[in-house]
């Protein structure tokens, strides 16, 4: 069972920064296919909102995975929420099984997409194929955190560092990705963007 889905849930990032993140007694959670998204975390001093929580459905029948985007100041406009205070988190649930060619091929069709909008440079493909090198294939009710700060990207799947990528602006393009027309549906953009019901 992930973190998440506990009501008094802890994150240990201690791997990653040294922080603890931990949600706020007192607050609605956000339920979403078994995945519990709760309306606030803390990371060290700085207080985190959901911002919104997307759903990636496959062949119009199955919820693969659920995200929830944690920002300092929630947004419905993109710009603002890619350009905003760090720290970010995207939070993911997998609720449904996925090979590692699945999950890659996921990754590798945002970033291609995101790519012709936004032309990446030789640091960003170099931080993306740092991203996917430390991919692995996903169990139903498996987690994964994306902690984005001002000095770079940690990875964690299941409460475990995977990965710590030291670029700035790559943890902002994953955001922007994601909140963009790049990102794998307008269904699971909305519910990032705090616009789904």
């Amino acid at each position: 069972m992930s973190g998440l889905r506990r009501s008094s849930f802890r994150i240990s990032l201690a791997l990653a920064a040294g922080l603890t993140v931990a949600s706020s007694a007192g607050h609605a959670d956000t339920r979403v296919g078994g995945a519990v998204f709760p309306e606030d975390l803390k990371i060290g001093s700085t207080s985190l909102k959901l911002n919104g929580v997307g759903v990636r459905v496959f062949y119009h029948l199955v919820d693969g995975y659920a995200t929830g985007l944690y920002v300092v100041s929630p947004s419905r406009d993109e710009k603002a929420l890619a350009n905003g205070p760090n720290p970010k988190v995207l939070y993911t649930e997998f609720l449904h099984d996925a090979s590692l060619e699945r999950v890659k091929g996921e990754y590798e069709s945002i970033h291609t997409h995101y790519c012709k909008l936004y032309a990446c440079d030789a640091q960003n493909e170099a931080s993306f194929a740092a991203l996917t090198a430390h991919l692995a294939a996903a169990k139903r009710g498996e987690a994964q955190l994306i902690l984005v700060t001002d000095q770079g990207v940690s990875i964690q799947r299941n409460g475990a560092v995977v990965a710590s990528i030291n670029d700035p602006n790559f943890g902002k393009g994953l955001v922007q990705s994601l909140l963009s027309e790049a990102a794998p549906t307008d269904g699971f953009r909305q519910g990032l963007l705090g616009k789904a019901n």
